[in-house]
């Protein structure tokens, strides 16, 4: 056994925001780098930051970059795990797609060779390769069908001041390098459905032989290889659907866009003398079609003029609304390093907190303590005192005393 699942397990639990914060972070980590996102990350449970980095390295999600090295990557399988309990999708290549195929296609003649030769142990094994790349193309399918659909919906709804040609570039990758191939791949005459085709015949003959007898394995690489079969196209259909539309929109504006610089550019370089009538939009007529006549512009200031009055709405600008509590919180929790700091040292961190504040509940006096532990501009050193009672709110705590100093 690599690690220990159950230490893995229960670490990974107690530090979801630090993972999530180690996942976003691009590029090398470096010890500084660890320290300050284990700090801006505290776990569920009172931990040194030391302690955390230590345990980072040991369960062996952070890897050395070079063998004895100070810089550290996530470790790849952690970094899958953690795709998909966030749900964010890496798309897959086309490439990769056609290297599973390729791959198909090579099981699919090894297992020709087993079926004609009556080799019982070569077709469980070439059953089993057949399986691991159907399911990762199935994986990798829906994670670049799920990408695709996350970048049009991010592109319709996201207003950063984006120019048109970014824009454009942006939608025409997606369309140029993912979709379209991808559907030249997946389509009823493309090579997926081929090998597809041939590797079903193949099950189908492995059954019908008796040489391979996990019938309900067997059932599910069929169904596995008709559901990809037909959901493939589906999908991809789909995201060219709902790209094209962006694309003609982007296209026309970028010409539109391209149109005008040049315009701009000859004006400037040419001066409006020369400029001419070239750039402009001649409008050759103008006409007034279904023109009002007197009875309807009569009817229409009737209307205004008898329509009933209505009071005007009354503003009541003299209610106020309370303060949220979680504002009295955070105001709370920002102040307490500033009221703790004139009483440096603090020999019982946990006592001053109570004294100090004897309406906060456990939950507040345990959010202030952790506050003041975590800040930067302090020190905090655990004793090894007999431990003492502390009453709140709603309820008590018992812990040893907490000294808290200036760093």
């Amino acid at each position: 056994m690599k690690i220990n699942p159950q230490s893995f397990f229960n670490f990974c639990a107690q530090h979801a925001t630090l993972l999530r914060a180690i996942a976003e972070h691009s590029g090398e980590i470096s010890e500084a780098d660890a320290s300050r996102l284990i700090r801006a990350n505290p776990g569920a449970s009172e931990e040194l930051p030391e302690n955390a980095r230590r345990r980072l390295k040991e369960l062996q999600i952070l890897v050395p970059t070079e063998p004895g090295g100070s810089l550290y990557l996530l470790a790849d399988p952690v970094a899958r795990l953690l795709t998909y309990l966030f749900d964010e999708a890496n798309p897959a290549t086309p490439e990769m797609i056609r290297g599973y195929v390729l791959s198909l296609e090579t099981t699919g003649k090894r297992l020709t060779r087993a079926l004609d030769e009556e080799d019982v142990s070569a077709v469980k094994r070439a059953f089993e390769e057949i399986s691991q790349s159907l399911q990762r193309i199935h994986a990798d399918l829906d994670e670049t069908h799920h990408a695709i659909l996350t970048e049009v919906s991010r592109y319709k709804t996201e207003r950063s001041r984006v120019s048109v040609r970014e824009k454009f570039k942006l939608i025409v990758h997606w369309m140029e390098r993912f979709v379209e191939p991808m559907i030249e791949i997946v389509r009823s005459d493309g090579p997926l459905r081929a090998t597809f085709d041939e590797t079903e015949r193949l099950l189908h003959r492995a059954r019908e032989e008796a040489l391979f007898n996990d019938h309900p394995a067997l059932a599910r690489n069929l169904r596995f290889l008709r559901l990809i079969r037909d959901h493939a196209l589906r999908v991809f259909t789909q995201c060219r659907k709902e790209i094209q539309p962006l694309y003609e929109s982007l296209r026309r504006s970028s010409f539109i866009a391209e149109g005008a610089a040049r315009a701009l550019e000859k004006l400037q370089s040419e001066g409006i003398a020369k400029w001419g009538s070239e750039p402009l939009i001649g409008v050759c007529a103008l006409r007034f079609q279904n023109v009002p006549g007197d009875a309807a512009i009569a009817l229409a200031l009737r209307r205004v003029i008898e329509h009933p009055p209505e009071p005007p709405p009354v503003l009541e600008f003299a209610t106020e609304e309370s303060m949220p509590d979680a504002l009295i919180r955070r105001l709370w929790l920002d102040a307490l390093p500033e009221s703790v700091r004139p009483e440096l040292p603090v020999e019982d961190l946990l006592g001053w907190l109570v004294e100090r504040h004897p309406g906060k509940d456990t939950a507040q006096v345990l959010a202030g303590f952790t506050e003041l532990i975590f800040d930067t501009t302090f020190q905090a050193a655990f004793t090894d005192r007999a431990p003492l009672g502390y009453t709140t709110a709603d309820g008590s705590l018992e812990a040893s005393p907490v000294q808290l100093i200036s760093a």
